[in-house]
């Protein structure tokens, strides 16, 4: 079995045997509101996808399946920057910022409105034939506005938490710590993506074919710590509040 192969089944544990049905059951238990289970079970789901066409490559010739792979590690950051902004959101909500709660939510539609130019710029790039510049640029602006969002909704994090006392004490330092752990994981994995995509001189980042190493360090680690720690964080929340008894200041829609 080849190295990419080896993780590929590693993620199948881990995303099919930890991330997918403590997301689907975090979300069941908090409410359909709690959308940041949602979109850990999305990013779950898109990894097992993705490791399942990993293993379908043939040991020899080409690979099959680079498009549809690039495409889903370009995906796969929609959801993870919505993880960590959904976190941000009950921190402004717990923090009694109301209007940097409403920001969290705005910057959403930001993050759907750039989804459709990354897809469609990555296949270009990944197609033979002409349109590459163009898929160039629309990855690029897609990327660009996935970087704004992740600034927005880091220095947001940041303004709540310094600006509170109450996120500073137990049990709500620990949501604190969760947002907070994840920015710098994000912004690595963001790194990531924009060297597959933009690196045309070298292999090294190719999420197929590229350096082990380089995709171990900056995408599969982020991706795994951010979704383990809102995970755990999520079991934690609800092992200290009784069903049905959480509080509003999590409430997406209030």
């Amino acid at each position: 079995m080849l190295p990419h192969d080896r993780l590929a089944v590693a993620e199948l544990v881990l995303y099919g045997g930890t991330a997918l049905p403590a997301a689907l059951w975090l979300w069941v238990r908090e409410g359909w509101r709690r959308l940041e289970w949602l979109f850990v079970f999305t990013l779950a789901t898109l990894r097992i996808i993705g490791s399942i066409l990993q293993l379908k490559q043939p040991d020899n010739g080409p690979p099959s399946s680079v498009t549809s792979i690039a495409i889903l590690n370009g995906i796969g950051l929609s959801p993870l920057l919505c993880i960590m902004l959904m976190l941000v959101h009950r921190l402004c909500k717990t923090a009694d910022h109301q209007r940097l709660a409403k920001i969290a939510i705005l910057l959403h539609a930001l993050i759907l409105g750039a989804l459709p130019l990354l897809i469609v710029g990555v296949l270009k790039l990944f197609k033979a034939g002409d349109g590459k510049t163009i898929g160039r640029i629309l990855a690029a602006i897609g990327l660009a506005i996935f970087l704004q969002v992740y600034l927005a909704q880091t220095l947001v994090a940041v303004y709540a938490y310094t600006t509170s006392s109450l996120l500073k004490k137990k049990p709500f330092s620990f949501l604190s710590i969760a947002v907070l752990a994840m920015a710098p994981l994000i912004l690595l994995r963001l790194i990531y993506s924009a060297l597959s995509f933009f690196v045309t001189s070298s292999k090294t980042f190719n999420p197929v074919t590229g350096s082990l190493t380089a995709q171990v360090i900056m995408s599969i680690v982020p991706e795994n710590a951010v979704t383990l720690i809102a995970v755990a964080w999520g079991l934690l929340h609800t092992e200290q509040t009784p069903k049905n008894q959480y509080s509003n200041a999590y409430e997406l829609s209030r």
